[in-house]
């Protein structure tokens, strides 16, 4: 098993060799049936691309991240341009409108993670509203989101135009008291060809109504060092 340090050392190398931390290709073809996305009430949409953010700075110094996003889309995303106003750290490509958002926070409601890093065969929770201990407080976090409307772009990168994706449209949910369950069935990081990391996850989201929303992901997945 790596050490942390050596995986921050390869996940570094990773960002480096990824062009706009985007190395996860829309996706070709459209199966009969797609799977990559998430079920509400009936209604399915689709989030073809997924990105993992990892945390760097070790505010509580146990050298392991402190935190991880998990984001599902149908569009693309980039940190490429930095902060680009309070609370867009990410840009959006303009034909985004399915978003899911999961924050894994390294503490009380994710012991194993204050001792490693995230694995195959592991179930995760993600941030709640009775989120507490180290880096409390990210409930609004975790969310989910359909007919949104990115806006307005902010930069061009390989030919993409990337946005905000502003809370004022589109239809929202927001993680209520029990934290959205992550079950990651496999991951895999392709050091040597980042571009060829992959991950199979499943996750059940309840609302801060209590309706409950079911996603999918398997397939590619890009690299953000956070």
């Amino acid at each position: 098993m790596k050490t942390l340090k050596t995986l921050k050392v390869l996940l570094i190398l990773v960002a480096i060799t990824l062009v706009g931390c985007d190395n996860n290709d829309d996706q070709q073809t459209t199966p009969a049936t797609p799977t990559d996305g998430f079920t509400i009430s009936g209604t399915f949409n689709g989030t073809e691309n997924a990105y993992i953010t990892i945390d760097q700075a070790d505010a509580n110094g146990d050298t392991f991240p402190d935190y991880y996003n998990f984001f599902f889309t149908d569009g693309r995303m980039t940190d490429s341009f930095g902060d680009v106003g309070v609370g867009y750290a990410y840009g959006y490509s303009d034909n985004t409108t399915n978003m899911v958002k999961l924050k894994i926070l390294a503490g009380p409601s994710n012991p194993s993670l204050t001792s490693g890093v995230i694995s195959s065969g592991n179930t995760y929770i993600s941030s709640s509203v009775l989120t507490s201990g180290f880096n409390a407080g990210y409930s609004v976090d975790s969310l989910l989101g359909y007919d949104l409307e990115p806006d307005p772009t902010f930069g061009t990168e390989n030919g993409v135009d990337f946005c905000h994706v502003p809370e004022a449209n589109g239809i929202w949910y927001y993680v209520g008291t029990s934290g959205p369950m992550v079950i990651v069935n496999a991951i895999n990081i392709d050091y040597s060809t980042p571009s060829n990391s992959t991950i199979d996850l499943d996750y059940t989201f309840l609302d801060t109504n209590g309706t409950t929303i079911t996603g999918h992901y398997e397939g590619t997945l890009g690299i953000i060092l956070d």
